[in-house]
Order: C-alpha cells, then sequence, then structure tokens
C-alpha cells in the first residue's frame, strides 16, 4: 500500500524546514542547492510518485500538489526544481501500460534515485509545447539531435535529460520526447542562468548539437497538432503541481506576516500592528486569495483522479491550465498584500519577504503564460478552436 497523505505531507514538511535554512544564502549567492537532492534522494521524495513496487513512495496527484505546497514553504527553488523532475514522471506512471521497459524505468527512478531534467522550452519557441525549434533527424537505427533549451531547471544534477524535439521528414509532422544520458557527445550545459527570482534553481541552457541517440530512446511521439489524451495528463500533472508550489510560496509569505505583525510595535502604538485595520484587510486578501487557490487546484485534482474522462480536448485542457493560471496570479496578488501589511521590513535581505516577492512572479511565465492561458480559456468559453486563425 501507498504510504498515507499524512506522512507524505509530513515529509515535505520536514524538508521544508531544513531547506529554509539554507534558502537565503543559495539565493544570494545563485548556486544550486546539491545537499537538498541528496537529502530528497535519501528519504525517497525525489521517487514520490514512482509505486512502491519500484521503490517509490505511490503519492497521486492530490498526494503530490500537497506535498509541493508544503516543500515550497521551506524553499521554493527547490520546489519548482524538483517540480520539473516529479510531474512527467506522475504522467508517465498514470499512463504505463505495465510493459518491462516501463518497470525498468520506474526502477531506475526508484531504486535507482536518477534525477530526470527537462529539455522543453526554446529561445525559438518559449514554452509552447507543441512544435519544437529542437530537430531529430533519423539515421538507421539512430536519431541525431540539434537544438538549444532554456530553463533546464536541476542542471547540476541531472542524470538523464528528456529533451523534446520536433522529428524532420514525416508526413504529418511529429515531436517526440528523447531520453539521452548525461555525459553523451554533444550535450552541453551552458550556466547562463542569473534571475531576479527562483536563483537557486540553475535554469540553465542545454545546448544539444549532433546528438546521436538510438531510436529505442525515443517515446511519446504523436503528431503536432490537436490536444491528446498523453498531452492533458502531462499539463494537468504539470498546471496542478506548478499551482501548488506557487501558492506554497505564497501560503509562506502569509505565515511570515502573521509572525511580523504580531510582534512588530512602534513607539507610536500600544499594541502590535496586527491590531491596525489595513493590516487585517490586506492578511483577509491574502487569505481568501489563496482559500480560492487552494479549492480551485486540489478540486481539479480529485475530479481528475476519480474521472479522466472528463478531461477531453482543449476543454479538458482549459480546465487544468484555469487552475495554474488562477494561483499563480492569485499567489503574486497574495504576496503583494503580505508585502504591503509588513511594510518597508519587507524589502531588506534579512527577511525572506523579499525572496518570496521575487519567486512568486515567476509562476506565471511557466506553460501556458497569462496571454496564452487567457487565449486558450476564452476561447474555449466562445467556442473557438486553438487553431484558428488570426490567433491575435
Amino acid at each position: 500500500m501507498p504510504q498515507s497523505r499524512e506522512t507524505l505531507v509530513a515529509l515535505a514538511a520536514e524538508l521544508a524546514a531544513d531547506f529554509a535554512t539554507r534558502a537565503a544564502e543559495h539565493d544570494l549567492n545563485n548556486t544550486f542547492p546539491v545537499e537538498n537532492v541528496q537529502r530528497m534522494k535519501e528519504t525517497g521524495y525525489t521517487a514520490l510518485v514512482i509505486p512502491e513496487e519500484h521503490g517509490g513512495l505511490g503519492a497521486n496527484l492530490v498526494d503530490y500538489a500537497l506535498c509541493q505546497e508544503q516543500l515550497a514553504q521551506g524553499c521554493g527553488a527547490t520546489a519548482i526544481a524538483i517540480n520539473m523532475h516529479l510531474f512527467g514522471l506522475g504522467s508517465m506512471v498514470e499512463r504505463a501500460a505495465g510493459t518491462p521497459e516501463e518497470r525498468l524505468f520506474f526502477e531506475t527512478i526508484g531504486r535507482g534515485r536518477q534525477i530526470l531534467g527537462g529539455g522543453i522550452s526554446e529561445p525559438e519557441t518559449g514554452g509552447d509545447w507543441g512544435y519544437f525549434a529542437t530537430k531529430a533527424r533519423r539515421d538507421g537505427e539512430f536519431y541525431v539531435l540539434n537544438g538549444r533549451k532554456t530553463f533546464t531547471s536541476l542542471s547540476p544534477v541531472i542524470d538523464l535529460f528528456m529533451v523534446m524535439a520536433t522529428i524532420e521528414g514525416e508526413t504529418p509532422l511529429r515531436s517526440a520526447t528523447f531520453v539521452i544520458p548525461r555525459g553523451t557527445p554533444g550535450l552541453e550545459l551552458v550556466e547562463t542562468w542569473n534571475a531576479m527570482g527562483m536563483r537557486a534553481t540553475a535554469s540553465h541552457d542545454l545546448v544539444i548539437k549532433d546528438v546521436r541517440v538510438p531510436a529505442l530512446a525515443m517515446a511519446d511521439a504523436r503528431p503536432v497538432g490537436p490536444v491528446d489524451e498523453n498531452a492533458i495528463s502531462l499539463f494537468t500533472w504539470f498546471s496542478v503541481s506548478v499551482a501548488a508550489v506557487y501558492t506554497g510560496i505564497a501560503l509562506a509569505a502569509l505565515k511570515f506576516t502573521r509572525e511580523f505583525t504580531g510582534r512588530y510595535k512602534p513607539l507610536t502604538l500600544p499594541r502590535p500592528i496586527k491590531y491596525l485595520p489595513g493590516i487585517q484587510f490586506a492578511v483577509a486578501e491574502a487569505e481568501a486569495l489563496l482559500a480560492q487557490s487552494r479549492a480551485l487546484y486540489l478540486g481539479i485534482a480529485n475530479e481528475y483522479l476519480a474521472n479522466r474522462e472528463g478531461f477531453k480536448g482543449e476543454a479538458g485542457l482549459a480546465r487544468v491550465v484555469t487552475a495554474k493560471y488562477a494561483a499563480t496570479n492569485n499567489a503574486v496578488r497574495a504576496v503583494d498584500y503580505c508585502m504591503e501589511a509588513v511594510g518597508a521590513h519587507g524589502i531588506m535581505k534579512k527577511f525572506p519577504m523579499e525572496r518570496y516577492y521575487r519567486d512568486v512572479r515567476a509562476g506565471v511565465n511557466h506553460p501556458l503564460s497569462n496571454a496564452r492561458a487567457r487565449e486558450l480559456i476564452g476561447k474555449c468559453s466562445l467556442g473557438i478552436s486553438l487553431a484558428e486563425t488570426p490567433r491575435w
């Protein structure tokens, strides 16, 4: 039997408390928390969504969201980085047919504690999943890949790169995921990451130059075009978990706000500032926003587990994207209210609020970004296909 939800969330909380002690240092120095990943390997968190029979913890989608929400309260950068390893695994487990190859792969992640890394976003296409500027050319029993990927979170510790590419010379056009081990000739990590927020994710560029891989390394090949059930699965695990991570950061900001406003008392006031109506109103707004987010993405996750058939096509995609869209934007607004309550102290490096303020802003840029999410949600509501042109 999988571990209980309470046990899994307690593990995430334990890790969060540990990671919080180093979060400011890694953020300030723009360094990657290798020790956090090692700790997650030791406790099995890197195999959170892998079935227990393969050495994992057996978390389902709701368990996963709650754990990531908890982990992000300790270190948002670690939570979003490991998210880029875990969400795809969750979708793979969900869609698994029980083949020997799949079982071996899950053993590699579960008992072998290997780390997967993404090769999705590109300078040319951003996070627009589907058509990729990275190309794969068939050469006998091999494929030769060329391209460049951005936002390769976890880059210092990735064992297996999951590189998405468009297959050349095929009609209809298809894209596929290629599993490429670290150290394969032609793979090069270029240290480009120096961002405003999420600084400890080491989301460097991955350059792919004449990388030759066996045809067996190709998985999830699909036509470029309409949304299929595999894409819905992948986006559901991604959207729900991203929503949870950024909500977790905002929950950490709200916790700090409660603590700070409960102890900070200017000389001119008889009691701490939490008794001021303005502080109470700001906190109320933050509480309401985060309650809305959690109800939405946890509700969607539960519905999805109960009836995946209810999530099909562009309408199904819009449902899961709506949860991510609402939660990431609500998280930004909630942290803004927290910053308002804390005041000028919030921008000081000695407090974590300024890091929460910077980190939470990254959420709206994960696929689907705000503009593309609005396009999808609006078109679905109006009965317009996402492929309808002109798009703007």
